[in-house]
């Protein structure tokens, strides 16, 4: 009988908070702006130099999780919803690269406080026209939408290759631009790599240590970084 009481129990949990569940949630969020209702001093992010466009990613597997991008570090964790409206992060975990720009060093900051909380939370809109609010119990709210930012700023010359030195996997983050092509040349210019997909990862452990520099195209643009492979 105890068993079965516990059995109960359990369902009827899982039962109450698939109720609570707004499966709009489930998406990408694009961080668009940020206050304090205190002071109402907004922070919009298409006034952040040089551009970029944050996001957290929900998504609703065997345990809730979300991932996403601050201005310069990636990071994941785990959420609950103790009520209805209340979103609760726990299990943050972030990279470590050093944002050059001191805009970006407070836009992450102040994210990053956010995913490593929680607050009320409310979703308005519909389609791809879709707003979430979440409000922190310290009175700074964060407004996302379901579209990504569109700026005309957007420069191949922003993409971040990361870790540098390296090693044997080289990350891309294009910062939303379209990558056609990769090329990398060692240090007497012979091309080394040819990649035509895949520009997220590139595996640089087939190559002896040295100075290489990376070839970047996007349409009619092209843009280069120098990296160390260690």
């Amino acid at each position: 009988m105890k068993y079965i009481m516990i059995l109960i129990s359990i369902i009827y949990s899982i039962s109450c908070l698939s109720q609570n569940l707004n499966t709009d949630l489930f998406q990408t969020w694009y961080l668009s702006d940020y206050y304090s209702t205190d002071d109402n001093i907004h922070h919009p992010i298409s006034a952040i130099n040089p551009p970029l466009s944050p996001y957290v990613t929900f998504t609703n597997t065997k345990t809730l999780s979300f991932d996403g991008k601050g201005a310069c570090n990636y990071f994941n964790g785990n959420f609950s919803f103790p009520s209805d409206d209340v979103l609760l992060f726990s299990d943050f975990s972030g990279t470590l690269s050093f944002c050059n720009s001191s805009d970006h060093i407070s836009l992450e900051n102040a994210f990053f406080s956010l995913m490593q909380s929680g607050g009320q939370y409310s979703i308005s809109g519909e389609g791809d026209n879709m707003t979430l609010v979440i409000s922190l119990p310290i009175f700074v709210n964060y407004v996302f939408g379901n579209s990504q930012l569109h700026s005309p700023n957007f420069d191949l010359k922003q993409a971040v290759v990361y870790p540098n030195p390296v090693d044997s996997k080289l990350f891309i983050d294009s910062q939303k631009n379209v990558i056609d092509k990769i090329e990398i040349y060692n240090s007497v210019g012979q091309t080394v790599k040819t990649i035509n997909i895949g520009f997220d990862i590139i595996n640089m452990s087939d190559c002896t240590s040295g100075i290489y520099l990376i070839k970047l195209h996007s349409e009619d643009k092209t843009a280069f970084k120098k990296i160390l492979k260690q």
